[in-house]
């Protein structure tokens, strides 16, 4: 069981083993944060798996993340490979940033979509909006229209990764709850060890996740004070269409100039 605390507790034992280190996003990420010229801020950093690829080619990072479970591993990882991150225990909103004090704030793989509603999305652009420096940008990797809610396959075991931890073998199971009406995502994870003695050991995480579409999002954004700046339709920069899997959108304040997407 996770603590009453901790809503990650149960995916950080198994986090590491499922996504390891960087990953499809990074092909993104990295490029990114070169064309930065100033401190990351990375929301929802969980183990590292994108922060430790990123300061080791240079960048100062700030890593923020509610799972002390994760931030736990994060830190322990660092540490072990003398790298330098700031890892800070918290959410947006609510955690109190720095005002004007990061070039970018980084929301990677469907963290955004923590949020609980339209408001708590909101408040959570308008904190990382008053935490740009001048000319900062706020970047935002979500589900694109190709991968969005489908309510036909609800309750349904998806087999998402199979593979090995520490010797066992390992099964994880989505099962998911999709709420068009809502725009919500209550998703289960299953963990499935077993291990020599041939016994399965099971445990069980729960996420809600609040999704938006494009134009939503630009609702949002404008709310927060916040404008688009550009949108693509995966990590390699193509463009955005109905079969996109992937939405990237990046924003700055509104009134800083730039070319809207």
């Amino acid at each position: 069981m996770r603590a009453p605390d901790d809503p990650y507790a149960v995916d950080a034992a198994f986090y590491d083993a499922v996504h390891g280190e960087g990953g499809e996003d990074l092909q993104f990420w990295a490029p990114f944060a070169r064309e930065r010229d100033g401190p990351l801020l990375e929301v929802g950093a969980g183990t590292g798996r994108l922060t430790l690829p990123l300061a080791r080619e240079g960048h100062a990072l700030t890593a923020l993340d509610p799972s002390p479970a994760m931030l736990a591993i994060a830190r322990a990882k660092a540490a072990a490979t003398g790298l330098d991150v700031a890892f800070v225990e918290g959410r947006l909103p609510g955690a109190g940033l720095p005002r004007d004090a990061f070039a970018a704030v980084l929301f990677p793989a469907d963290v955004f979509l923590a949020c609980a509603d339209a408001a708590e999305q909101v408040a959570a652009l308008g904190e990382a909006a008053a935490a740009l420096a001048p000319r900062g940008q706020v970047a935002l990797d979500l589900p694109g229209p190709g991968h969005w809610l489908d309510p036909a396959r609800n309750g349904e075991p998806v087999l998402a990764f199979e593979g090995r931890i520490d010797g066992d073998a390992l099964l994880v199971w989505h099962v998911r709850e999709d709420d068009l009406v809502a725009q919500t995502r209550v998703l289960r994870v299953l963990y499935e060890r077993t291990g020599a003695d041939g016994l399965a050991r099971r445990a069980v995480s729960r996420h809600r996740l609040r999704y938006v579409a494009r134009p939503e999002l630009d609702l949002l954004l404008a709310a927060a004070g916040l404008r688009a700046l550009d949108a693509w339709g995966g990590y390699a920069l193509a463009p955005l269409t109905n079969a996109s899997e992937r939405m990237i959108v990046i924003a700055e304040r509104a009134g800083e100039g730039g070319a809207r997407a």
